[in-house]
């Protein structure tokens, strides 16, 4: 497990912290940009944008949000094939106040949209999920999976870690 520290100052001078938009925070975004591989699916793409020399689409439910679709995470699996992105990410509102004020969702809706994310991943594929927790794929889900790195950044006394897991598709089954 990778441990990180937030706070502080980017080099800019700017504070550092983990707000609404996550991939606003350089230490996260750097470590996602990193891992991403191929034709990406940034699903809950919010405001931020990821760098990346491959396609990435990126998905909000917000039709304020500027993104190539618009759809509810659940609703993904009608528009894509099974197995047709390297990479997906996965940072929906972790927090139960933001997933109820923005998006109308339970925070425990996570389950079934990750199911149905997982699908999307060719096999060597890595799926990235940022949550106040480490659950993957490869926790439970499904034995075709294994857990490639798992990050926690701390955010000081008063607040919960936040933990971006990498889980891999295997490419051989059984």
């Amino acid at each position: 497990m990778y441990v990180h520290n937030v706070g502080g100052r980017e080099p800019d001078g700017s504070p550092t912290y983990i707000g609404p938009w996550t991939f606003s925070t350089k230490m996260v975004r750097d470590v996602v940009e990193e891992w991403i591989e191929g034709r990406v699916l940034n699903a809950c793409a919010g405001k931020t944008e990821l760098e990346h020399d491959a396609e990435i689409v990126r998905n909000d439910i917000n039709p304020e949000m500027d993104a190539d679709l618009n759809l509810d995470v659940t609703e993904l699996g009608e528009h894509f094939e099974e197995e047709s992105f390297d990479s997906v990410v996965f940072d929906p509102p972790f927090d139960q106040s933001q997933a109820k004020e923005h998006y109308s969702m339970h925070d425990t809706q996570r389950g079934p949209a990750r199911r149905l994310l997982m699908r999307l991943v060719r096999p060597g594929g890595v799926f990235i999920e940022c949550g106040w927790n480490d659950h993957g794929p490869a926790l439970g889900y499904a034995e075709d999976w294994y857990r490639e790195a798992c990050h926690r950044y701390r955010r000081g006394p008063s607040y919960q870690p936040m933990f971006l897991t990498v889980d891999r598709r295997r490419t051989v089954f059984g």
